[in-house]
């Protein structure tokens, strides 16, 4: 959940770009060898997936290979869910942008002027949670609701409301909260009704203790050119929207697709979504790449580091889900990927 909310625009262009002596697979087969990351990729092409491939291990100490079907924490990519989910509401007359906080949360600071759309578009100013001391130690607990609340209103409002955009993991926990609230729901089973049976998909859903048994994969981190595993995991209860899904890198393509094609939206609830305000949508960025847009979200959770993204132009899709890469951010793992060239090979 340390994700900086960058669009990975450096990763897309690497799907993109094009060279000669070296193909996607041969990319991918590096990084393996290289012990620069382990996971899988999944792209999409007009709502088809046609290049998958999976590398390294879900777990070492099992023996066990990442496939296309290992589910993977994703880390800040379910904020796009979460953001779908409340869209929604909006759509369903339920809940309104303009809502205020202090409808569900009095008790969070400036509450009475930070709308929903505040909190959508991270324009809220309330205190990031994560960056709270000693927080990874903190979260590593089950928190539960009064808990996670009594943490938020420890810190003041940054800034005024709807003022500037600064990323802050806390809008999106109580945005879960306000929807388990709004359903009469837990948020798993909101995602379940609203997200998981919508479009077909039976791998994704809100994360419990990792389960090897369950072909869920272990986070690694590299030492001395091997893989270690790292141990002390986030509990995902108190992550909620901001970084709680479980899913595969296909069903994240899946997802991704069919939000951005307008199955899980209504069309001025999709429009609101991707219309940017300095460049952030509603759980999404918003960029431009050899004047493209691109739609997306990356995630880092533990070892876990994630990317998903699509561009409508070009009717793609492009996910991965790796559960150890050799950067210790995800800006690290985009200047591997940016370092490579290569050219996407359809998969027979």
């Amino acid at each position: 959940m340390k994700n900086k909310f960058i669009i990975t625009i450096v990763v897309v262009c690497s799907f993109l770009s094009c060279a000669k002596n070296q193909n996607l697979d041969d990319y991918l087969a590096s990084l393996e060898k290289e012990k620069k990351a382990m996971g899988t990729v999944s792209v999409f092409k007009e709502g088809k997936e046609f290049y998958t491939k999976s590398i390294g291990y879900s777990n070492i100490n099992l023996n066990k290979k990442n496939n296309s079907e290992t589910k993977f924490r994703i880390g800040s990519i379910s904020k796009t869910y979460t953001a779908t989910i409340i869209l929604q509401l909006v759509d369903e007359g339920k809940l309104s942008l303009n809502t205020k906080l202090k409808d569900f949360f009095p008790t969070i600071p400036n509450s009475e002027n930070i709308t929903i759309s505040d909190m959508l578009y991270h324009r809220s100013g309330i205190f990031n949670i994560t960056t709270d001391k000693n927080f990874e130690v903190w979260i590593s607990e089950p928190r539960d609701r009064a808990e996670v609340i009594a943490k938020i209103k420890e810190y003041q409002s940054l800034f005024t409301p709807n003022s500037i955009t600064e990323y802050s993991n806390s809008n999106y926990i109580l945005l879960a909260y306000i929807a388990e609230d709004v359903d009469k729901e837990t948020f798993a089973d909101i995602i379940q009704n609203r997200i998981v049976k919508k479009i077909g998909v039976s791998k994704t859903a809100f994360g419990k203790d990792i389960d090897f048994s369950n072909n869920e994969a272990m986070c690694y981190y590299p030492e001395n050119n091997k893989w270690h595993p790292i141990t002390f995991h986030t509990n995902l209860l108190g992550t909620m929207g901001a970084g709680g899904i479980t899913a595969t890198a296909n069903e994240v393509s899946v997802f991704y697709n069919a939000l951005f094609t307008g199955k899980l939206l209504s069309e001025k609830s999709l429009e609101l979504m991707t219309t940017p305000k300095e460049k952030m949508g509603m759980g999404i960025s918003v960029d431009e790449f050899n004047g493209m847009v691109v739609y997306g979200h990356d995630g880092a959770i533990d070892g876990f580091r994630s990317m998903a993204a699509y561009i409508p132009e070009l009717k793609l899709t492009i996910s991965f889900t790796f559960n150890a890469s050799s950067g210790s951010s995800t800006q690290k793992l985009m200047q591997i990927f940016k370092s490579y060239k290569y050219t996407i090979n359809q998969k027979k």
